[in-house]
């Protein structure tokens, strides 16, 4: 997963480094900046991703604000985030009513890897910076922090 990319498009570099690391699943939390970050992203795969509140009307009406996504049995909640003051508590309120097992955020540009409870708090930084979660259908998480 990545987030805060703020660029108007991947280097070609960075883009084969991402492809390599064949992913089957790849999550940003927004703030792409640049529509084309968009399309690169999703001509890797299977893409899912949210809008942040630095991006384009162009990117905002691909996009939705939020996202609630299963994967092997596990609820993700994503949202970008917003505010000077960023609380898990705009999280929550956003994905009021649902039972959420690992919420991913953007917005702050500071890596997160905490546990609350039962759900995880997860913010892959400013990019290149990017989390990696091998899942695996009633197993623990596994949290890899990686730079592009």
């Amino acid at each position: 997963m990545l987030s805060d990319s703020h660029v108007t498009s991947l280097s070609p570099e960075r883009l084969e480094r991402l492809k390599r690391l064949n992913l089957d699943l790849i999550i940003h939390c927004g703030d792409y900046t640049g529509i084309d970050v968009v399309y690169q992203l999703q001509s890797l795969g299977n893409f899912c991703g949210v809008a942040g509140n630095m991006d384009s009307m162009e990117i905002r009406t691909q996009l939705k604000e939020k996202e609630l996504i299963e994967v092997e049995g596990k609820r993700f909640a994503i949202f970008h985030g917003h505010g000077i003051f960023f609380l898990d508590k705009r999280l929550k309120i956003q994905f009021k009513g649902k039972k959420i097992d690992i919420y991913v955020h953007g917005h702050t540009h500071r890596l997160r890897r905490e546990k609350k409870g039962d759900a995880y708090y997860l913010n892959p930084g400013r990019f290149p910076s990017m989390l990696i979660l091998n899942l695996e259908k009633d197993k623990e998480i596994d949290i890899e922090t990686i730079t592009l």
